[in-house]
């Protein structure tokens, strides 16, 4: 089992570290691969360069010896996750993608992704006793497993207040910050 844990880490927070932590605790995969999305998203305004995402989500992880962080949505052009999943099943097997399980709801509206649900497994992720839809996960046809966990961490809210949020980031990636004043709320 290798699981494929996505997202935009705008910054990686100790909330995804527990995730990771979680993750490899409940599933003992072989690997976890983090795919931070690349630099296309135009309606992301506040979406930071994926160098310095790719070098914070390095940074957290760096005593992770399961881990390892790819570049490959690191294009112009956005692909979307079933090309992802593709490419990552020509170098491992037995995929499982980890996802929120609040983007389960919009899942129709992901490009190819019926391809997605026909190919590949998922772990949701669910936060904060979060209620599944069983309906429509039936509806999709999802083969898929859940973790729970719990946290009020958000990216967004550390963006927006950063100074005031720094103890919800791994000392690594609060320095990383710090010394690239990479949001606009640092002060050094």
């Amino acid at each position: 089992m290798v699981l494929v844990y996505g997202g935009s880490f705008n910054p990686p927070t100790i909330a995804h570290e527990a995730i990771i932590h979680k993750l490899h605790e409940e599933f003992k995969p072989k690997k976890i691969l983090i795919v931070p999305t690349g630099n296309y998203f135009s309606w992301k305004t506040d979406l930071i360069d994926f160098e310095h995402r790719f070098k914070m989500v390095e940074l957290m992880t760096q005593h992770l010896d399961y881990v390892e962080i790819s570049r490959l949505e690191n294009t112009k052009a956005f692909l979307g996750s079933y090309h992802t999943l593709n490419e990552l099943s020509k170098r491992y097997d037995d995929l499982y993608f980890v996802v929120g399980a609040d983007h389960i709801k919009t899942l129709d509206q992901w490009k190819d992704y019926k391809k997605l649900i026909e190919n590949y497994k998922f772990i949701l992720l669910t936060r904060n006793n979060y209620t599944f839809d069983d309906d429509l996960l039936s509806k999709l046809g999802l083969k898929y497993e859940k973790m729970m966990f719990q946290s009020d961490i958000s990216s967004s809210e550390i963006r927006k207040n950063l100074n005031q949020n720094l103890d919800k980031l791994n000392l690594n990636v609060k320095t990383y910050i710090l010394e690239n004043k990479l949001y606009e709320e640092v002060k050094v």
